[in-house]
């Protein structure tokens, strides 16, 4: 029952970073195309592409 719980919680736990992991990507994709149709600095635009396609990759090895 206890190793029960325990998968359950880890579950849990890895859905709501799924989640917040998700909700970060999709606010720094609309900071980015914000960023590049208003023409802001190329090196904070290419700051947070690298940042974003990090969250990617995590977010992909955290899924499968």
């Amino acid at each position: 029952m206890k190793t029960y719980l325990n998968a359950l919680k880890r579950r849990k736990r890895k859905a709501q970073h799924v989640r917040f992991m998700e909700n970060k990507i999709n606010l720094l994709n609309g900071e980015i195309i914000r960023d590049v149709i208003s023409g802001n600095n190329k090196l904070k635009v290419y700051n947070k592409a690298r940042l974003l396609k990090k969250y990617n990759r995590r977010l992909k090895l955290i899924l499968y």
